[in-house]
């Protein structure tokens, strides 16, 4: 490497680090030169002064490119290097980016690599309108996903015999209704030892709404199987649970993550609300069950919000 080339990429490391020190309030981890693997360097990004678990993979090229009539810089690169550097950037766990830095003015722009549209067989496309700077921060956070905190949710497991509802002769929806009305009969605590959940008119009322699509609501009858484990392996008080209160309901919400392992499909995260209203008709105030759902549905594995193409291939 010439001493001019190394000057250029160490003048494109301080920019990006300095932007990612000061601006963005993160940490940045060089990594060795010599190494040649597509990565310059990993940017951990910080939540209230600790590591809030999102990494970003980065590359840094320091040098004049030109921009083409589409708004693109173009950085070249040979084919079979691309070609490498691109297996590698879409195997990494968390976002990869590629920053542009102007070896004169010093301005940096950057790309999200991983898409197919990011590159031609022997180019990096990096849009003029991407800069590099304390205002990216939200952008290229939200490549990240949300993996890191799904990761934190209590693990439920569950087996075929949680399910007995989905193999019933009955059509879903009566069978889910009875099984719902099941859950209300038996006590669930809390935690398995707090605070009784009841299961209500209003929260079978609530997941089989008019308004809501028929898809949804399959899911919310598909997920009753796991209602009862969920509630009982829940080891955070109640008063320690996230919540949020509803004027027009009358009622605080109180949200429970878990990761649930499931014997027909694949591991995923689940969202289950329980309500408890201010005061009740009777004077006192239960806490119920409101909702079950899949919060992270439409995203990719990583929980990253991707364009989705509708259309389907014949055959």
């Amino acid at each position: 490497m010439s001493l001019s080339k190394q000057r250029r990429g160490q003048i494109g490391v301080n920019t990006v680090e300095k932007v990612v020190l000061s601006e963005w309030a993160g940490r940045w981890q060089a990594l060795e030169a010599h190494n040649d693997d597509a990565i310059d360097g990993l940017i951990f990004l910080e939540d209230g002064g600790e590591l809030s678990g999102q990494i970003i993979f980065t590359q840094v090229k320091c040098m004049k490119v030109k921009k083409g009539k589409d708004g693109n810089y173009r950085i070249p690169i040979s084919q079979k290097k691309l070609s490498r550097n691109l297996r590698a950037w879409r195997k990494v766990v968390g976002a990869a980016i590629v920053v542009l830095v102007d070896p004169d003015s010093l301005t940096a722009r950057w790309v999200d690599i991983k898409p197919s549209h990011s590159s031609t067989p022997t180019q990096i496309l990096v849009p003029e309108g991407q800069i590099f700077n304390g205002s990216a921060k939200q952008f290229i956070s939200a490549l990240c996903g949300t993996l890191h905190q799904d990761l934190q949710a209590q693990k439920v497991h569950t087996f075929a015999d949680d399910f007995k509802h989905l193999r019933s002769t009955k059509h879903v929806q009566p069978a889910s209704r009875k099984t719902y009305i099941s859950l209300g009969q038996t006590p669930i605590l809390l935690g398995g030892v707090e605070e009784r959940v009841h299961f209500d008119r209003e929260g079978w009322r609530h997941i089989t709404r008019p308004g809501r699509s028929q898809l949804s609501r399959y899911q919310s009858f598909v997920l009753l199987g796991a209602v009862r484990k969920i509630i009982e392996a829940c080891d955070t008080p109640l008063e320690d649970l996230p919540k949020s209160f509803s004027k027009a309901d009358n009622c605080h919400f109180f949200p429970i993550d878990s990761m649930v392992t499931f014997p027909f499909r694949q591991t995923g995260l689940v969202r289950l609300v329980l309500r408890r209203s201010e005061i009740d008709s009777n004077g006192s105030s239960k806490l119920k069950f409101w909702t079950i759902y899949e919060p992270r549905r439409k995203q990719s594995g990583l929980g990253v919000q991707e364009p989705r193409d509708a259309h389907k291939p014949e055959g």
